[in-house]
């Protein structure tokens, strides 16, 4: 509605890594009113960062492949998440709640610090 945003590549990565960032401390907040805070910029941050890589992974597919390319990224997303709840059960019994949500940030802070270190992904641009 207020038009495209600049710079899509970097944005989509600098969100994912503070998105990440803010997941980490979410197990670490020291009361309700601070973890709805963190969870609210978990929120903010991880939808920018979605809506972004959506956008991106559409427009920049070659379109022979766009089909085939969104079921992996749906598979990826929502398919594995059901799968991962278990274990991610598991290991919080474990080990606590603290270290697992480390650990996932740091998965997810990849993803965030591909799209800045490739500069092809860094500088990806949605159309005008």
């Amino acid at each position: 509605l207020r038009g495209r945003l600049p710079r899509a590549g970097l944005v989509a990565g600098v969100t994912i890594v503070a998105g990440s960032l803010a997941i980490g401390a979410l197990a670490y907040a020291p009361g309700l009113w601070a973890a709805v805070g963190i969870a609210l910029l978990v929120g903010l941050l991880t939808g920018l960062s979605g809506a972004m890589c959506g956008a991106l992974l559409q427009t920049q597919a070659d379109p022979a492949y766009l089909g085939r390319v969104t079921a992996v990224a749906s598979l990826i997303s929502l398919g594995f998440t059901p799968l991962s709840m278990p274990l991610a059960a598991a290991a919080i019994g474990t080990w606590g709640l603290g270290p697992v949500y480390l650990v996932s940030a740091s998965v997810c802070a990849l993803g965030g610090v591909v799209a800045l270190v490739v500069p092809a992904l860094r500088r990806a641009e949605l159309p005008a």
